[in-house]
């Protein structure tokens, strides 16, 4: 089989970012495969892609410049992580041109100890993830939300016994709040275990409540940002609000990530306004692909993970990287997606605001 090469890039492709306080470099955007292998329940109708689909969506990821890809083993119940195993062994790509990103906690089986960060359940499901993946080492293994039933000490420590053994190379979180975080970083650095590379969280123009405590704590500690749900279930493709809405959406079947309506037409608006007039390769801007270089302008942000039904999505979201927003249209989509301050946000700035500016 011909060895998949990935090619070389002009300015207009895709950075590359290191993932937090490493040295792994990953793309700024990154393929998430949510859309492979659903067959019923929730991820059926978030996507039932099959092998030949996703190859053709892997492909064009890997052409485009994308060496970063993010599943799960709940994705699919398993089939997520064999399709992307399977084709990156069809389209011939060598293992070491490719991130593999993972990740554990939901229920794989019956029973109380088939689901969680427990030492059990992640030691069994490494070892079924990298066996569907179909390959000897995942190199970032994410822990899928937080446990309140298992010790964050136990967790951590089965995550460096993985790291240890060669199966895992870097370790991250996902969906967990500022506090989890920074109480999981201080339990590594107290026993030498191998540091937290990434927080996997939703952030989007409609959804910035990352800002008020966890970017902070990211930005202090060093930690990577990974994004998912860019385009908020695809609000922020501006076809859920209007006139002509259909009814028969995928909101109306799955209304996720819960969304503030009143503010986000706001959002529409600005974002409308901003796209109208640009054009990639003579195509005009979407809404969804301002969304996406919103994104990516943000200094915390790692990569932004983008998911898809069809190529010509994925060609379209890749497209999005090329976008440079002008500080007048960053703007713009600040102030209309701007969250309310809270305490103690609005006394801190008033109280250290003059601090941080070197003044005495």
């Amino acid at each position: 089989m011909t060895t998949h090469n990935l090619p070389r890039f002009d300015s207009n492709s895709l950075r590359y970012r290191a993932l937090g306080n490493s040295g792994l470099f990953v793309s700024e955007l990154c393929l998430g495969t949510m859309t492979f292998g659903g067959d019923e329940g929730i991820w059926g109708l978030i996507g039932q892609l099959q092998q030949e689909q996703a190859d053709e969506l892997v492909k064009i990821a890997l052409e485009a410049g994308i060496n970063f890809i993010d599943t799960a083993n709940i994705y699919g119940l398993g089939a997520s992580e064999r399709i992307v195993g399977q084709s990156l062994k069809n389209l011939g790509v060598r293992r070491e041109d490719v991130v593999l990103a993972t990740k554990v906690l939901g229920p794989m089986g019956e029973g109380p100890n088939a689901r969680g960060a427990s030492r059990g359940h992640i030691m069994s499901e490494c070892k079924a993830s990298l066996a569907r993946l179909q390959t000897d080492y995942i190199d970032l293994y994410q822990i899928h939300g937080f446990d309140p039933a298992t010790p964050i000490e136990e967790t951590l420590e089965a995550l460096n016994t993985l790291v240890q053994q060669g199966h895992v190379r870097y370790v991250g979180l996902s969906n967990w709040a500022a506090w989890q975080v920074m109480k999981a970083i201080g339990i590594t650095r107290a026993r030498n275990l191998c540091p937290v590379a990434s927080l996997q969280a939703y952030y989007t123009l409609v959804g910035r409540d990352l800002e008020r405590e966890v970017i902070p704590m990211l930005a202090s500690e060093k930690v990577g940002l990974m994004v998912w749900s860019p385009l908020a279930g695809g609000y922020l493709s501006g076809k859920y609000e209007g006139p002509d809405v259909s009814e028969d959406n995928r909101r109306a079947k799955l209304d996720f990530p819960p969304i503030n309506r009143e503010r986000g037409r706001e959002v529409i608006k600005v974002m409308r306004e901003v796209a109208d007039g640009k054009q990639i390769d003579g195509e005009p801007v979407t809404m969804a692909q301002i969304a996406l270089a919103w994104l990516l302008h943000q200094k915390p942000v790692s990569s932004v993970i983008v998911g898809a039904k069809r190529p010509d999505q994925l060609k379209a979201n890749i497209r999005a990287a090329r976008i440079r927003l002008s500080d007048g249209e960053r703007k713009a989509l600040d102030e209309a997606s701007r969250i309310p301050e809270e305490y103690p946000g609005w006394m801190m700035s008033m109280m250290a605001g003059y601090r941080e500016q070197g003044e005495s």
